[in-house]
């Protein structure tokens, strides 16, 4: 009997957060997207534009929705070409004969994803074979599309790379902390959690989107991050980053940051069994569960 060759997906995250907002407010904001077909420029000529939206359950619209997002390069038409055989700009009347139509892109690729409005995070494929798409990509097309006119009346937004879940633990493990530092964007209102509604009331109260903290060593022991401080750094990882300066238990100095440690899972499955979105959908019911418990 043949064997079976396995396939895998690889899994990002993104942590999007509107203010105000309601579970039907973020779904309505995706379907807009894809109504609209509103694409932004992330990096060079790569464009991003979210090709679909619709419900995981159509008979309860507020366990979430699933889609793709499509990838491909947006060329500049007025740029320079270059002419291979003679090693050298093409001439005016060289590019007078290329005709792609405008609604053609190259290099264009597929990605699923799945967003739950409990929680608000937005799951997708960052990559498999041939295909890839970093979370800082899909973040980048977010905030740029959200500051067209079609979106004005949703509020504020605001996106962080979900980090991974045992990020926060390696920072604040390192044997000697000198410096620490957190950035804060107003959380979710409905998260209920206790240092996250403190924070908000704060930020609300001073007019304010962010909050920056740093804490410095006042000796060479290093920072003791107590019980609040780590409550804090939590919702600072979900809603911004923590970054740690100091030194591992061989003395060596370290730089750390969630920012450089978004969530990476891995679904396997038997493509002759599985569908990729079976897969991922398994995968990120798991992730999300221990994410938001």
């Amino acid at each position: 009997m043949a064997r079976v060759r396995s396939s895998a997906i690889h899994i990002g995250a993104l942590n999007i957060v509107l203010q105000p907002h309601t579970p039907e407010k973020y779904i309505e904001m995706l379907q807009k997207l894809a109504r609209y077909r509103l694409s932004a420029l992330v990096h060079g000529d790569n464009a991003v534009l979210l090709g679909s939206c619709r419900y995981l359950d159509p008979s309860d619209p507020l366990a979430g929705v699933r889609g793709d997002i499509y990838k491909f390069l947006k060329l500049d038409s007025a740029a320079p070409w270059f002419n291979t055989e003679n090693m050298d700009a093409a001439t005016e009347d060289e590019v007078a004969e290329i005709s792609i139509p405008d609604n053609l892109k190259p290099h264009f690729k597929r990605f699923q994803y799945i967003f739950f409005p409990k929680g608000h995070r937005f799951y997708f494929v960052s990559s498999k074979p041939h295909h890839s798409l970093s979370p800082g990509l899909v973040k980048r097309f977010f905030e740029k599309v959200f500051t067209n006119d079609e979106f004005a009346d949703f509020g504020a937004l605001s996106v962080t790379v979900q980090p991974d879940p045992s990020g926060l633990g390696e920072l604040l493990n390192l044997k000697r902390i000198s410096i620490l530092k957190m950035e804060i964007d107003r959380p979710n209102p409905d998260d209920l959690d206790e240092m996250e509604a403190e924070i908000l009331r704060r930020l609300n109260r001073l007019n304010a989107r962010t909050e920056k903290i740093e804490f410095m060593e006042a000796s060479n022991e290093g920072l003791k991050p107590d019980e609040y401080l780590k409550a804090l750094a939590s919702v600072a990882n979900d809603n911004g980053y923590v970054a740690v300066e100091g030194k591992d238990s061989d003395g060596l100095k370290k730089y750390l940051s969630t920012k450089d440690m978004p969530l990476h899972e891995t679904a396997r499955y038997n493509p002759n069994l599985t569908s990729e979105f079976d897969a991922l959908y398994d995968k990120v019911v798991e992730i999300h569960r221990e994410i938001t418990r």
